[in-house]
């Protein structure tokens, strides 16, 4: 198969939705993300995404892809990346120590991308070229598998607003840009005992209210 180099950058695959995203790459992802975990030993992988509006058909490719090679692959649905990394660190308890995330993290609307993590290590530098050559040479593990859903984020919030105390009580103001963290961030800091005043808390992919870029002073709220 043929892909645009570009997109495997140093520690993501990142491009354009529809120019050099799209569902066949996600697939072919899937399978070659899965046969190197089935190299590595795993049995499972798990599987989230961001708000954005490509992330469903993108998740839904890759799920193929993954079970295409005999994976258990379980699916978060959408969830922030650290919940992502979450299931896949608490290896024994969820049975899985690898996981792909579908994020366009900060870029613009019409980006999306992978973020992984292999055998309980990021996939970065050499590795992300090497699924690129097995996504070029076609190159998968051929077996069974299956996929099911899986709510993460009730354990996610009851291990933090377990494990963090405050030292006193706080009054924060939550601006979500529209992004993924919006569907739990706010609940969680209650949960801390925080006073919570929330911004665009709805998730939604077309960033309606500012650029979901929130490191640039261009992008206040609104």
């Amino acid at each position: 198969m043929k892909v645009d180099p570009s997109i495997f950058k140093a520690y993501d695959i990142r491009g354009v939705v529809g120019k050099t995203i799209d569902e066949t790459l996600a697939e072919h992802l899937g399978r070659a993300f899965g046969s190197e975990a089935i190299a590595a030993g795993e049995r499972a992988v798990a599987v989230g995404r961001d708000g954005r509006l490509s992330g469903p058909g993108l998740v839904a490719a890759l799920v193929r892809g993954l079970a295409s090679t005999g994976l258990d692959v379980v699916d978060l649905g959408a969830v922030t990346t650290p919940m992502l990394y979450y299931v896949a660190a608490t290896r024994g308890q969820h049975g899985c120590h690898s996981g792909i995330q579908v994020t366009g993290s900060h870029n613009p609307k019409d980006y999306n991308g992978f973020k992984m993590v292999l055998a309980g290590k990021a996939i970065y530098g050499d590795a992300i070229q090497g699924l690129r050559q097995r996504i070029e040479r076609e190159d998968y593990v051929r077996r069974p598998g299956r996929s099911a859903p899986m709510d993460i984020v009730p354990e996610y919030t009851a291990r933090i607003t377990g494990d963090c105390k405050l030292a006193r009580k706080m009054k924060i103001v939550v601006d979500s840009g529209n992004g993924i963290p919006g569907a739990s961030a706010p609940a969680i800091l209650r949960g801390l005992g925080c006073e919570v005043i929330e911004l665009y808390s709805e998730v939604d992919g077309d960033f309606p209210n500012h650029h979901p870029d929130p490191s640039k002073p261009e992008n206040p709220p609104t």
